[in-house]
């Protein structure tokens, strides 16, 4: 094996005969369309890994000689591709034919060369994914030992990845296999359709595995032509992990039925005799009790933005966290931000509050909303006090009564007062000037009159009479005056 390097003593070219186990050609046409009809939904992908290993099985008959006759078998592609066999490999069988991709039968497995020989929907697509890929009309010298690898993978991104190397990585040269060449993560995705990021994590496992073998190169380089990458043509899938031992026995398959118990002890005929009956449980629809959370900055609900009590909690909790200070300015701060989401976000408010509080961007909060905010305060903290006084004044103080003297005809209550007696002081009365008619003063200067007789009615009965207060008699005489002149036109 000849090794061709570079000025720092790098490899960039693996040259060798052959690959350490052997190798298969393959073309490339007949890779993409296999991949091609997979990705159409033609064949399966264990149909995929079938038609991988029927390589190796044509590979392994290579050395016959004249007059003997090759035999092949379903069980042999289940010992291959491992899992489960029988009826699920035939099916895999029937469907490769159909497509065009697999001939079979005992004793000849025929491979197609070309992309013209399948039967794929889209082959306009196929056409133009070939045309993606240089050299197409080549045959790659497949190892045989990543043929068996990539019959026993059940990921569709290892088996794109080690493909696309193939194509770009890969040669067959003057009768010796040459490994070296750059790929790109993102041609790989281009041309077999798969997730950029998939690729490169299975990339990154075949380079843990040891199957390539990256260069380093400068970043110029890797952002137009992709990393330069060897395939090691001595690889072992040992050196991976997987197991190259023995194949699992033939009676391992999921389309038997399973052997029936000889031993009768296992029964649970005669276990059942002494077996107490199941408790019974309640019919119907249990309700479920929901027992509310307590609100937290890391999963915040619209919800905790409008209910006072929630946003308080979280108003501790973002003390606690440092993210904001404990004092009254923050504090109006931090419930105006609340009121500002809550008006403002649409589709995220909860974001919306949070991205306010980390970076205190409080100059969006308008005025409206910080005394919003404040009224929320107020009755935060002064709600307890304020509903205790009023609720203890309210059972101590009497409703307030109004005597029948301050009270109007009409149910108003007058703006002055009226003395009860005759022995007081005389009252005081507002000016008011009248509206429309004199009707309501002329009744309550009789009113006035006649409770000063009746009074003066009932004094006479128990002591003896007294003058009516001078002071009375002007403030009958003026009302009585100001009647007469409003009814003047």
């Amino acid at each position: 094996m000849n090794l061709a390097t570079s000025r720092n003593d790098f490899p960039i070219r693996q040259i060798a005969r052959k690959p350490v186990g052997g190798f298969c050609f393959v073309p490339v046409e007949s890779l993409l369309g296999a991949w091609w009809a997979f990705r159409r939904g033609n064949i399966e992908l264990r149909d995929l890994r079938v038609w991988l290993a029927c390589f190796e099985l044509v590979a392994r008959r290579y050395g016959l000689q004249d007059g003997q006759e090759p035999r092949y078998h379903a069980d042999e592609l289940h010992r291959l591709i491992a899992g489960v066999g029988g009826e699920h490999i035939r099916g895999s069988i029937r469907r490769l034919e159909r497509t065009g991709l697999l001939r079979w039968s005992e004793t000849e497995v025929y491979l197609p060369v070309s992309a013209l020989e399948l039967r794929v929907h889209d082959p306009e697509g196929l056409n133009d994914r070939l045309a993606g890929v240089t050299n197409n009309s080549r045959k790659i010298p497949v190892p045989r030992r990543l043929l068996r690898y990539l019959a026993r993978t059940k990921r569709r991104s290892t088996i794109a990845t080690c493909l696309g190397h193939l194509f770009r990585c890969l040669y067959y040269r003057r009768g010796c296999c040459v490994s070296g060449g750059t790929c790109k993560p993102s041609w790989i995705s281009e041309i077999f359709e798969v997730d950029v990021r998939t690729i490169k994590s299975a990339r990154k496992k075949l380079i843990e595995d040891g199957w390539l073998v990256p260069r380093a190169t400068s970043q110029n380089r890797l952002n137009r032509w992709g990393m330069p990458t060897l395939v090691n043509l001595t690889w072992s899938p040992r050196r991976a992990g997987h197991s190259c031992g023995s194949p699992p026995p033939r009676e391992f398959s999921t389309t038997k039925t399973p052997p029936l118990y000889q031993d009768q002890e296992l029964s649970s005929r005669d276990r059942s005799k002494n077996q107490k009956p199941a408790q019974r449980r309640p019919v119907g629809i249990c309700k479920q009790t929901k027992t509310e959370s307590r609100p937290s900055l890391r999963r915040l609900l619209p919800s905790d933005l409008r209910e006072t009590q929630r946003l308080s909690l979280l108003y501790a909790e973002a003390v606690e966290r440092q993210l904001i200070s404990r004092t009254e300015c923050d504090r109006l701060r931090f419930f105006g931000a609340a009121e500002h989401a809550c008006a403002v976000g649409t589709s995220n408010p909860a974001g919306l509050f949070v991205y306010l509080v980390r970076n205190q961007r409080w100059n969006y909060i308008t005025q409206r909303q910080e005394d919003a905010a404040r009224q929320k305060l107020r009755v935060l903290d002064f709600a307890d006090d304020v509903g205790r006084r009023g609720a203890a004044a309210r059972a101590v103080r009497p409703p307030p009564t109004l005597a029948t003297d301050r009270r109007r005809p009409h149910g108003n209550v007058v703006a002055g007062t009226v003395p009860g007696s005759l022995s007081g002081g005389p009252g005081i009365l507002h000016r008011h000037r009248p509206r429309t008619s004199s009707a309501p003063w002329t009744t309550c200067c009789l009113t006035v009159e006649d409770r000063c007789r009746q009074s003066a009615l009932a004094r006479e009965k128990t002591v003896a009479p007294q003058p009516i207060a001078p002071a009375v008699s002007a403030v009958i005489a003026a009302l009585a005056e100001r009647c007469c002149v409003a009814r003047t036109p």
